[in-house]
């Protein structure tokens, strides 16, 4: 069979560093919606075929089409990787607007439920998938202030992958999540550089999280140590968070 893993927002800094560091033989199709640049580049070096695929997650159409093209000319994807996120940003609920939870919906949960409901049918016939999903500590405790939009959006999304786990597990299929903490990336980049500060003197370890600390998990997520790993969120926080 073929081994394919779609990695929705690759050109993240973990969807780089999960490609990088990707040592089993497949297809990596990289979804991106804006730069490609890292991509290409990266393309370069790693030993597997790496296919670009732009698309506009806020869009259903272009959703659509991403998935169109991925069926046609490269079949069922049997390992799927979400990481897709709007930019996070502070804002109190007091001046927070539908479109605001709009765009978080659409681009982290409706392209999920989308990608999902077209793929999962097809691996639960040939019975074997992986799904890793990305979530936040924001739904392992007590959640940050004017976040509404964003810790809505996770916990749907944590309802979603407990629901899917029950329903395909008679399928070998294993359908998983992560929360880190605060990871020091450009997703970080609308947030005050003060309150990502603030929040690595307040760790127990003096520092955010940082890409190396994600990636082995959402490999080992992806590999044959898992498939006894279902409908699990694994915190990554450094203790800061239980």
């Amino acid at each position: 069979m073929n081994n394919t893993i779609l990695i929705i927002g690759a050109s993240s800094d973990i969807g780089l560093a999960l490609i990088e560091n990707i040592d089993e033989d497949c297809l990596i199709l990289a979804h991106y919606n804006n730069s490609h640049d890292k991509l290409l580049t990266l393309s370069k070096k790693i030993k597997n075929e790496l296919v670009m695929l732009k698309a506009d997650l806020s869009s259903e159409n272009k959703i659509k089409e991403l998935l169109n093209v991925i069926e046609a000319n490269y079949g069922t994807p049997n390992k799927i990787v979400h990481l897709a996120a709007p930019k996070l940003m502070n804002i109190w609920f007091k001046d927070v607007s539908w479109s605001d939870f709009q765009n978080d919906i659409d681009i982290s949960l409706k392209s999920l439920v989308m990608i999902l409901s077209r793929f999962l049918p097809k691996l639960a016939k040939e019975k074997r998938g992986k799904v890793v999903c990305m979530l936040s500590s924001v739904v392992l405790n007590i959640p940050p202030k004017a976040m509404s939009q964003y810790t809505t959006t996770k916990y749907a999304i944590l309802g979603l992958v407990k629901s899917l786990a029950i329903e395909y597990s008679n399928k070998n299929i294993q359908i998983n999540a992560i929360s880190p903490s605060m990871i020091e990336t450009k997703f970080l980049e609308n947030l005050n550089e003060k309150l990502v500060e603030l929040n690595a003197y307040n760790h127990p370890l003096k520092r955010n999280a940082r890409v190396g600390d994600i990636v082995p998990v959402v490999q080992m997520l992806l590999s044959k140590e898992s498939d006894y790993i279902n409908g699990i969120n694994i915190p990554i926080t450094g203790g800061s968070v239980f």
